[in-house]
């Protein structure tokens, strides 16, 4: 897969990963929406980290990202906080907490939108 292919997937897989979000809140499937949200910003981060060159293949290489796109590129300081919000889904799957535990009260797409949005225009 080529360099702009393997971008194009993430980038439609993230929003797909978001719709998801709705599907699995009908169902009442409050851990698999908290997931989808998770995986829905980790392949946004990995489609901008892909289109530069960058590592993506572990938590902390997404977090390295999103501060390269901070301090190296001009990024809002909201993709920090949206990637913090995101990283709280993945609490919630990974370490099985309750939602409130990790100190969300709902699953939002909200941040997780803006988080892609973000991404996408500093293309």
């Amino acid at each position: 897969m080529t360099t702009t292919d393997a971008v194009a997937h993430y980038r439609k897989e993230s929003w797909r990963l978001l719709s998801q979000v709705d599907v699995e809140l009908e169902r009442g499937e409050i851990a698999a929406a908290s997931q989808a949200l998770w995986d829905a910003a980790e392949c946004a981060i990995k489609a901008a980290a892909e289109r530069r060159g960058w590592a993506h293949d572990s938590f902390v290489a997404l977090g390295d990202v999103i501060i390269r796109l901070i301090d190296e590129e001009g990024g809002s300081i909201d993709l920090n906080t949206n990637f913090i919000m995101a990283s709280a889904f993945d609490r919630v799957v990974s370490q099985q907490i309750p939602l409130h535990e990790a100190g969300i009260r709902y699953c939002s797409k909200g941040p997780i939108k803006n988080l892609i949005h973000i991404l996408e225009s500093m293309d």
